[in-house]
């Protein structure tokens, strides 16, 4: 592998090492509206999601967070969402309300649904808040005493301002490369000459390398085993470099 490449890997990548995607889901709020978060999302929205207890500690670092997102009211006015969830949806609506009103919480959306899980976001926290920008990449995502407001709005100003492309890079005029949120990479349009693939960390060692067994335009890899990093998938042969892709483990 050349140098070259792996320093166009490392610059390309280094910044965004613990990128990681928002998992959609589609449930009711505590109104009864029906609610999807990437349609959401796509709508140009940045979404900051507080899950509570509820309790009197979750209540002072939701205050943070509603804070953070208060300050984009004049600059970015109705760009910046706040949503509040119940940690285990073990709490109804109506008594979520009753605590939010005690503390003066006032968040865009309640839900209480199990569907939005924390543990997709690296496990339980009394409380937790993220901030998912518009790309639906995780620009924040802290729990307990680590919440500090002015990390949530630096969470928020990096959405608003240095949007990636989920989690993919093309450096392929041919060949379409996608990674999903079950780290299988998803390839497209392969040519009839490929013959297999192999995968280099940052430091250029070679990690895995296997022969496709069988003549297709398309592959998935999964790569959940890897270890967590920035990688090159490269397709061989491949004497140009051009069927490459960078990916975050």
């Amino acid at each position: 592998m050349k140098k070259y490449t792996l320093i166009l890997f490392y610059l390309v990548y280094s910044s965004f090492l613990y990128s990681q995607n928002a998992v959609d889901f589609t449930v009711d709020d505590c109104n009864g509206t029906v609610y999807n978060l990437y349609s959401d999302l796509d709508s140009g929205h940045t979404v900051v999601l507080c899950w509570v207890m509820p309790c009197g500690p979750c209540a002072v670092y939701a205050d943070y967070a509603q804070s953070a997102v208060q300050s984009f009211s004049i600059s970015h006015p109705g760009k910046v969402k706040y949503y509040i969830a119940d940690d285990f949806a073990n709490s109804d609506c109506s008594f979520l309300q009753g605590w939010l009103d005690s503390y003066q919480l006032y968040p865009d959306r309640i839900f209480s649904d199990a569907s939005i899980d924390m543990n997709d976001y690296g496990g339980p926290g009394m409380p937790k808040v993220i901030v998912i920008g518009s790309d639906y990449q995780i620009y924040y995502n802290r729990k307990n005493n680590e919440i500090a407001e002015n990390d949530i709005i630096t969470g928020i100003n990096q959405s608003l301002t240095n949007p990636v492309s989920n989690n993919t890079l093309y450096l392929s005029n041919e060949v379409s490369f996608s990674k999903d949120f079950y780290n299988n990479i998803n390839i497209q349009n392969i040519p009839s000459s490929i013959l297999g693939y192999n995968i280099f960390d940052i430091t250029g060692k070679e990690v895995e390398s296997r022969k496709f067994f069988f003549d297709s335009e398309s592959k998935q890899i999964n790569v959940d085993k890897l270890n967590p990093g920035i990688y090159l998938l490269n397709l061989f042969p491949n004497s140009f470099n051009n069927y490459q892709y960078i990916f975050i483990r």
